[in-house]
């Protein structure tokens, strides 16, 4: 039976603290994380914290421009870490009906963890690499955008390439604008097939898997038939995981406590099924999910439970804080 072997606050201090990644790399752990006064606000900054042992935390980095920076995401390799991001720009005046202005990606990296970049941005306006991986020497991404800044629901998805992590080409379309996709993860296998997972905004119980063969130039779809929003996959024991928000009514797997909105799930060629949650509840989920043992699952992830639940008083109706675990996964995801 899968457990929760620890479970750790890492940040709380009142503030949003949200949309989290994790990685390790030159002998520390590093998480990443939104700061702001709300889930959407235009003080939104990204922190980086710093780790040997995952209990003591520094702050290596806080990253600001001048627009609401958010979901940051991790890409180790071993010429340095880079940060990816997300910025949403003011809106004009001319827009006065839009919640947001113009989005644009940035990235920053270090090579030693203390000395880093300012932000540069990538690619081009209304695209967004959500999440980007370093495999065999070249970054990918499952980047997802929009042509009408008025109309971000008809997103489409695309597969970009870097040599550099900083200029980017499109391999292909993953998905166009009828499955309304957006927040993505991919995983190579060890054949090269490629996966793609996509939450999409079309039908949010049910994200989408895509799956392609080298070249990666065309695409077959699976409806998953549940809800995966911000997806990370991950590796570990010979089985494949994917850990984001999901939907409460989900049929889960038995558990001592009840299950929150923030779960794991066992990824198989042909389903996918629950496999663990973790305590959270409210605003929510956006995991990291790295394995440095196999058959153990290092997750981060962010909630309110501890306010909703009325354990603690919030500093405002927006508090969240960071959590980190490890999960137990060697058994069988079921009973």
């Amino acid at each position: 039976m899968p457990k929760i072997l620890w479970h750790r606050t890492v940040v709380r201090d009142g503030w949003h603290n949200a949309f989290t990644d994790l990685c390790f790399w030159k002998n520390s752990y590093w998480l990443a994380f939104r700061k702001g006064s709300a889930h959407v606000s235009p003080d939104g900054g990204i922190v980086i914290l710093r780790s040997v042992d995952l209990e003591r935390w520094y702050e290596a980095a806080f990253i600001k421009t001048v627009g609401d920076d958010r979901d940051p995401k991790l890409c180790p390799t071993e010429e340095g870490l880079h940060v990816y991001f997300g910025t949403w720009l003011p809106k004009p005046k001319e827009w006065p009906d839009e919640e947001f202005g113009p989005l644009f990606s940035h990235v920053c990296v270090t090579r030693d963890g203390v000395h880093w970049s300012d932000p540069i941005p990538i690619y081009r306006q209304n695209m967004w690499l959500w999440r980007v991986r370093f495999h065999r020497g070249y970054f990918y991404s499952a980047a997802y955008g929009w042509e009408d800044p008025k109309e971000k629901h008809r997103s489409f998805l695309d597969l970009l390439m870097s040599q550099d992590g900083f200029n980017w080409r499109r391999i292909s379309r993953i998905a166009d604008i009828e499955d309304q996709p957006n927040e993505a993860d991919i995983f190579f296998h060890s054949n090269e097939e490629l996966w793609c997972i996509a939450r999409s905004s079309r039908n949010p119980d049910h994200s989408l898997l895509y799956v392609s063969q080298p070249p990666y130039e065309k695409w077959s779809r699976m409806d998953l038939k549940t809800t995966i929003h911000c997806p990370v996959f991950c590796e570990t024991g010979g089985r494949l995981y994917v850990a984001g928000r999901r939907r409460t009514n989900t049929i889960w797997r038995i558990q001592l406590t009840p299950p929150g909105n923030t779960g794991i799930f066992l990824v198989e060629r042909k389903e996918i099924t629950p496999f663990f949650a973790l305590p959270s509840d409210g605003d929510a989920a956006y995991p990291g999910l790295i394995s440095r043992e196999p058959g153990k699952l290092l997750i981060s992830y962010y909630s309110q439970h501890a306010y909703l639940s009325g354990v603690l008083q919030g500093a405002s109706p927006h508090s969240s804080d960071i959590y980190i675990a490890e999960i137990y996964s060697e058994d069988s995801p079921m009973d």
